[in-house]
């Protein structure tokens, strides 16, 4: 078994913009501890991004500034945006390293409106499912209903999540039902206290004052998530990591003071959920290595709360992921860069961790060969041929091959989109084409074995920008559910006047003039089509 760290962030912004440096809240490595390896995947949720009815459509295209932020940070690191959800001011962002882009599967995306009865958006929950390495993943973010008096409203909203949350894939129509849930966001449940005992917020503010070493039971006994975990009513399938920070809510914005208009109480959570007897012959294990808040982040009266997970997966990673590497930087005026001197993929799976680094619970834990232990586990890889050639604007026919694994069936919503060598965001596609309109395929297909299949681009159904790009193969059976099949070394497109240009392997601007932004959906509405069309025309920062 291989394990992936993920890292969840989880922070209440009070319609406020990102006023602070956000490099210390993802604990990128520092000049004390350069080697220390970033996460696998950041998940990060946030609530109260300012949204306004008057601004519906605005936000359902362009990005809002705190994604915008995390964009820059992550992609700068190398991340990929592999889905984003937005629900009104409440945001999930899932990022990952590119070496796993092509083992994520049936992606897809969810929301759940708990507000006014569920009639609005500014409550409830939005979510993200995928397939990884032969597990199903659950992120779910969300913004229950405030104040100490409305438990009965946070019980009821948790319930009508779980229940209204469903996805495509049976096994995993249901939000309970995979391998790994992390459910994180303002909770929104308080401190409540006896009526003998029922202490005042200056009170509690005292209390907090005279607790020793991060010790502090004698106020979450007291907390409402705790009970209602207890009574079975709310979230009794979750755990949660031991609490060793003060509460996050209320402070007065800009200071580490609180708010004594409130009770301070813990409102902002991380909790998880581990099937693990899903599979035979393997156990699997979500190891908690931190959980803390992040106290000089001042701009909103919420704390940010971070925690960091070691999740074990079931197959091991093959050599084919991809691994880190370098950016391909090419200016426009140096556009006869050939193939060879483009990085390429590296075929190392890179330096994850695996069993060696973590001893197992159990020798079940451990397996020698996946293929023996997991017969009902498919990869469905598509593999790009090298393109050595390059695609001039204008051509009447450009062509390249792919190799379908054996268990690939096209469906009819299979496309390949074109992205920018450089590219941060599944959703950043230039240009695309269905794959049952430009595959050809070259052999006849024997069943159980690998086929490769010519891909037929005419003229006018390319970029029109020289750059260098990528090809991406994406299964779609269904509007809602993708998966990444196989991504293509970059590639260059040139003009044909530029055929003499020379290469300067230093420069330092894309080739392509495609908006790297993401647009997030809003409400359940997918704008990722819709805003394509203004990032060609549009600067958008």
């Amino acid at each position: 078994m291989n394990t992936l760290k993920f890292y969840f962030v989880t922070w209440n912004v009070a319609t406020k913009s990102p006023s602070q440096d956000l490099n210390a809240l993802l604990d990128f490595p520092s000049q004390f501890n350069k080697h220390k390896p970033l996460p696998d995947f950041y998940v990060i949720g946030l609530q109260e991004v300012k949204s306004q009815p008057q601004n519906m459509v605005m936000d359902s295209i362009f990005t809002d500034q705190w994604t915008s932020t995390f964009n820059k940070i992550l992609c700068r690191q190398g991340f990929v945006i592999a889905k984003s959800m937005r629900l009104q001011g409440i945001v999930i962002l899932v990022y990952t390293q590119m070496k796993h882009l092509t083992r994520l599967r049936d992606i897809q995306a969810q929301y759940t409106k708990t507000g006014f009865g569920g009639l609005w958006g500014n409550k409830g929950a939005v979510s993200v499912r995928f397939n990884l390495y032969g597990c199903s993943f659950c992120l779910i973010n969300s913004h229950l209903a405030a104040h100490e008096h409305a438990l009965s409203d946070r019980i009821t909203a948790c319930n009508i999540i779980l229940q209204e949350h469903t996805y495509e894939l049976q096994e995993t129509s249901n939000i309970l039902y995979h391998d790994y849930v992390f459910w994180i966001g303002d909770l929104n449940f308080r401190l409540e206290f006896p009526d003998e005992i029922n202490l005042t917020p200056e009170e509690i503010v005292e209390q907090l004052q005279k607790i020793e070493k991060d010790k502090y039971e004698s106020l979450l006994k007291y907390d409402q998530l705790f009970a209602v975990k207890d009574s079975g009513e709310a979230f009794s399938e979750f755990s949660e990591g031991e609490i060793r920070f003060p509460p996050t809510y209320k402070y007065a914005i800009n200071t580490y003071e609180y708010d004594l208009k409130r009770k301070p109480s813990w409102t902002d959570r991380v909790l998880y959920m581990v099937n693990p007897n899903n599979y035979e012959n393997i156990v699997l294990r979500a190891d908690l290595i931190s959980y803390n808040h992040v106290p000089h982040y001042m701009v909103s009266d919420h704390k940010p709360v971070v925690a960091q997970f070691n999740v074990k997966v079931r197959q091991t990673f093959p050599r084919t992921v991809l691994a880190e590497e370098p950016e391909t930087k090419v200016s426009r005026s140096s556009i006869r860069m050939r193939s060879a001197l483009v990085m390429p993929m590296n075929d190392e799976a890179g330096d994850l961790e695996t069993d060696a680094d973590i001893e197992p619970s159990s020798t079940s834990d451990v397996v020698d060969s996946a293929e023996e232990s997991f017969a009902d586990y498919t990869e469905k890889t598509v593999e790009f041929a090298p393109i050595s050639r390059i695609w001039y604007i204008g051509d009447a026919d450009f062509r390249t091959e792919c190799t379908l694994s054996h268990d690939v069936e096209i469906n009819q919503g299979d496309w390949i989109g074109i992205f920018d060598a450089n590219f941060h965001s599944l959703d950043d596609y230039i240009t695309y084409d269905y794959v049952s309109k430009v595959g050809v395929q070259e052999t006849p297909h024997v069943a159980g074995e690998s086929r490769t299949i010519t891909l037929s681009f005419p003229v006018g159904s390319g970029v029109r920008t020289p750059g260098f790009y990528r090809f991406i193969y994406f299964s779609q059976p269904s509007n809602d559910v993708k998966s990444v099949l196989g991504i293509s070394d970059p590639f260059e497109v040139s003009s044909k006047e530029d055929q003499l240009v020379s290469i300067d392997p230093c420069s330092e601007a894309s080739g392509s003039t495609v908006n790297t932004d993401v647009f997030t959906d809003f409400t359940g509405l997918d704008v990722a089509k819709l805003s394509r069309h203004f990032s060609n025309d549009l600067s958008i920062d």
